[in-house]
């Protein structure tokens, strides 16, 4: 098992080691749709490189992003209902494909490991609903807290500028923040002339980084005039 899945907590290798006859390998490119919501599938993907995105609604919004090392497509195999979300990759993604009545097998035997599950699954929970918490806040602050949300999931690289952030739209870090792709535009517009972001084509790079944490409130008062934007 890689480092970075062993890095996460959420199996041990002793633990994966019971799953591993079980699985088999699977990688998907940059941008691949692999399932779609009311899909009735019920396998889970034990993630080990790249990013997946969780997408849902109309239009569609990212409800969650799953980092290298985590469960992917938990939901199914326990509600036994049909796919909640398009899980889309936002990198070339590898992972362990694990079906689901021998996950839920493996959970039912590894307490430790079913702990591990019921606190990601309250993660997501609270994840799903920082947006709405963030609302009562300006338009910058919540575009703030989404890009230190995509941070924290580790979707930042470091290249020479600063944190390049790659397959993000403006819609989805809209999304993320609970504002409209126009609002977050406005944002985003204001951070390239403060230099403190520069956008591409389905990137974003953050030059400066503290800048954007305190306008999280991760470090002090924000910097930058935070009037309210439509």
């Amino acid at each position: 098992m890689p480092d970075d899945t062993q890095a996460s907590g959420f199996l041990t290798q002793e633990e994966f080691d019971v799953l591993a006859p079980h699985c088999h390998r699977v990688t998907y490119p940059s941008g691949s749709e692999i399932v779609r919501e009311g899909d009735r599938t019920d396998f889970i993907l034990y993630l080990r490189s790249g990013h997946i995105k969780a997408v849902s609604g109309d239009p569609k919004s990212i409800v969650y992003i799953y980092a290298p090392g985590k469960i992917v497509g938990e939901l199914a195999p326990m509600t036994g209902l049909p796919r909640s979300a398009d899980l889309v990759a936002l990198h070339d993604v590898e992972a362990d494909l694990v079906p689901g009545a021998v996950w839920l097998e493996f959970l039912l035997s590894h307490p430790r490991a079913n702990l591990a599950m019921l606190r990601h699954l309250a993660s997501r929970i609270v994840s799903k609903d920082q947006p709405r918490t963030a609302s009562m806040t300006n338009s910058e602050r919540k575009i703030a807290k989404g890009l230190m949300r995509l941070v924290d999931a580790g979707l930042g690289r470091e290249v020479e500028a600063g944190l390049l952030i790659k397959g993000v739209t403006q819609r989805d870090l809209g999304s993320l923040a609970g504002l409209s792709r126009e609002s977050a535009a406005i944002v985003l517009g204001r951070w390239r002339d403060a230099g403190i972001v520069a956008t591409g084509r389905g990137n974003l790079t953050i030059l400066d980084l503290a800048s954007v944490k305190r306008l999280a409130d991760r470090g002090g008062p924000p910097t930058l005039d935070t009037r309210e934007t439509p």
